[in-house]
């Protein structure tokens, strides 16, 4: 071949085409930075509009959200402190002792979630109480000795760091030979360098370390004790019991120290859940099925707190900017601002709201017709009605947490705080076992105990309940009709008590007679019955009347309405699910089977009335249509041929086989990212499939029946490609 042939054929050649990235090399010449280019873009500030100008304070989201956030804060900075005091003094108390390594062990309990947040605010704290190196080691962070050495040394050496260098002053000569990065001689130089009291090494999980990896650092650490003052801290989420059974005997004879309990994340939760959702204070409440969903997965896959505060403050999210009726909530609003700020369409949103049409009805049922007509037709009667209802809702709420504290107070304290509060919203509190339970126990106790049983009632309506920001409100209903028939009833308690300790005699209600005896047959207790009723005294007789007085008095104060019956509470009141279980409970594969499945759903250049095969549908949707429809092994020669007579075409309407080939290869990598396919063991020019369209689905079916079934009935229950 000649030379201009040679040149010739090598004209068309670019090496770019064949790299597998581009590399940027910007130009060296300073004269090519400094040539400015010929037009510039304009960037002089627009103004803006007149019907833009909107009034920046009318409405703002940072009081709601940040408002709720800091109060969070502040309840997990608190819930550890006095471990961490306990912890921060057992550290600095520690003196040496021979070869033994002091070693505190924090008992976090089985949320191991909650480690986290502890452990952090544990390094915090000693970093400024504490002359030394806080050094936190996690399983992942330590996979053998010299791994973990070298973690060690350069965490504590560069905490320190005088130079900034990146290695922080690690690495130490001694006797004119460079030391090892994981040789301890490094600590120790550095101890004596720096006048160090403490080294602290802190075990985050670690009850997920090997038991001998474990040894075998404690066993270093106890030799180099005399020279590096070692302490050791432990987070375990069972037991210190069993965390000693894991170590051998040497290990345990060279630690001493002592057990640190934590609270408990159910406990912190639910102070959480006192501040920021059933507080006086919070500008919105959660629905009962929200709340219901929020426990039952903190319950199930124990979540930590911090998890439970971003499901809050996504629900916040999603209400107050996904709802243009949320402006109401507002507690700086007043008249003159809503209907500066309201538009015709907020008008006739409020129409629309299931509240709203309950509230036409009930009119409409009372013959109210003329407000019912202003309703629909005037907005500024709407308005009222909706301040006014607003105005109201404040009134309610504070009843309903009042009710609830006066309710936890009457049954012992043993009432759950959460279930109460599911309780008030949802109607259900006056006719819930809790309620049932307080009344049946009022009506069987002795005229003593109920003096104390109204005494603690008094109480807490006197002090109230700092947790929920809600204050004592005593003073307020001294007038009401409760308190009235308490005082009424106290007196005349008080007065069968007095008589009944001159006569010497008990009174009892008829209610307490069945605590008696017990008999084997209906009737013997029916004469039982008859017999103690005739015996009853007229002291007795009286006070059954009391007891009876104040328990439908209770009952009646126990008594709520729905909270999804209240005009406007789609302001105040978020109760969607959905959002959050799309959010925190994702189900990807669902998603992306859908995608591939449907791209015409989501994709403009897709023919929605297209058939499944479509040149126009991505390689990877097309690709996996072809592996729907395919068995367990996958010949990659006849799907290619497959592939190339979709998207090619001998007419020369379609890609050519290079371009082709290129896509084909890019589908498949798309699949094998997936986790759909792999390379057959079997067949070296065969895919197999390694997962099958709702499976998951089908599994969750049959689960769902009696348990988790086995895969054996699955594979019989005749659907294609549903076995594992």
């Amino acid at each position: 071949m000649s030379a201009d042939e040679g040149n010739n054929s090598a004209a068309g050649f670019d090496i770019s085409d064949h790299q597998p990235a581009y590399v940027f090399t910007p130009s060296k010449n300073s004269d090519d930075a400094s040539i400015r280019p010929t037009k510039r873009r304009k960037i002089a500030k627009l103004s803006r509009p007149a019907h833009e100008q909107i009034d920046a304070p009318a409405f703002e989201f940072e009081s709601l959200l940040n408002g709720l956030e800091s109060s969070e804060c502040a309840l997990l900075g608190e819930a550890n402190e006095g471990t961490l005091a306990e912890v921060t003094y057992f550290v600095q108390d520690t003196t040496q002792t021979g070869h033994i390594v002091p070693a505190g062990f924090i008992v976090t309990g089985p949320n191991i979630a909650s480690q986290s947040l502890l452990f952090s605010q544990l390094s915090k704290k000693l970093k400024e109480e504490i002359n030394g190196p806080v050094v936190t080691l996690r399983s992942g962070d330590a996979s053998n000795l010299k791994a973990a050495l070298k973690h060690l040394i350069r965490e504590a050496t560069n905490q320190r760091s005088a130079d900034g260098d990146e290695e922080g002053g690690a690495v130490f000569e001694r006797d004119g030979r460079k030391l090892l990065n994981y040789d301890l001689e490094i600590l120790n130089e550095y101890v004596k360098a720096h006048g160090t009291k403490k080294v602290i090494v802190a075990f985050q999980d670690s009850e997920a370390f090997d038991s001998v990896f474990i040894a075998e650092l404690i066993t270093l650490f106890s030799s180099w004790i005399d020279r590096i003052p070692f302490v050791l801290l432990f987070g375990v989420a069972t037991s210190v019991e069993l965390f000693h059974e894991r170590l051998s005997r040497a290990a345990s004879r060279s630690l001493y120290g002592a057990q640190f309990d934590v609270e408990q994340t159910s406990l912190i939760l639910e102070r959480v859940f006192q501040k920021a959702i059933a507080g006086v204070k919070a500008p919105l409440r959660l629905g009962p099925v929200l709340v219901s969903s929020l426990m039952e997965r903190q319950h199930d896959h124990a979540q930590s707190v911090q998890a439970f505060t971003a499901a809050l403050k996504y629900a916040y999210m999603c209400h107050f900017y996904a709802n243009p009726l949320s402006c109401f909530n507002d507690s700086r609003r007043n008249s003159a601002s809503m209907k500066k700020m309201l538009q015709p369409e907020h008008y006739e949103a409020i129409r629309m709201l299931p509240s709203f049409q309950m509230l036409i009805e009930s009119l409409a049922k009372n013959q109210d017709t003329t407000l019912a007509q202003e309703l629909l037709e005037k907005d500024d009667v709407l308005l009222r009605k909706v301040e006014k209802s607003l105005d109201s809702k404040e009134q309610d709420m504070t009843r309903r947490l009042r009710c609830m504290h006066v309710l936890y107070v009457a049954s012992g304290e043993s009432a759950g705080r959460i279930d109460l509060y599911l309780k008030a919203f949802t109607g259900t509190l006056g006719d819930s076992e809790i309620v049932r339970g307080v009344l049946d126990s009022v009506k069987k106790v002795s005229p003593e105990d109920l003096l104390a049983f109204l005494e603690r009632i008094k109480v807490a309506m006197e002090t109230g309940n700092p947790d929920l920001d809600l204050e004592g409100w005593l003073e307020e209903v001294r007038d009401t009709e409760l308190f009235q028939e308490m005082v009424d009833i106290e007196k005349q308690v008080s007065t069968l008590v007095n008589e009944s300790a001159k006569n010497g005699k008990p009174v009892r209600s008829s209610y307490n007679i069945h605590s008696k005896g017990l008999r084997t047959t209906v009737i013997a207790q029916k004469v039982q019955l008859s017999y103690e009723k005739s015996s009853l005294s007229e002291e007795d007789v009286k006070y059954t009347a009391i007891v009876d007085r104040l328990s439908k008095a209770l009952e009646k104060y126990f008594t709520f309405e729905n909270t999804q019956g209240v005009f406007m509470n789609e302001v105040w009141l978020y109760d969607s699910i959905s959002p959050h279980r799309d959010v925190f409970t994702p189900r990807p594969r669902f998603a992306i089977e859908r995608a591939l499945s449907a791209p015409q759903d989501y994709l403009d250049s897709c023919d929605a009335d297209g058939e499944a095969l479509s040149a126009n549908k991505p390689a990877t949707a097309i690709l996996y249509q072809m592996y729907l429809e395919s068995g367990t092994l996958v010949n990659i020669s006849d799907i290619w041929t497959a592939f190339y007579s979709i998207i090619g075409g001998a007419a020369g309407d379609g890609y050519d086989e290079r371009t082709a080939l290129m896509l084909f290869y890019r589908g498949l990598a798309d699949l094998k990212l997936l986790g759909m396919v792999k390379q057959s063991k079997k067949k070296m020019d065969h895919l197999a499939k390694s997962a099958w369209k709702g499976l998951t689905q089908k599994l969750r079916r049959v689960a769902g029946k009696d348990g988790w079934t086995s895969p054996d009935v699955i594979r019989t229950s005749g659907a294609r490609g549903s076995a594992i």
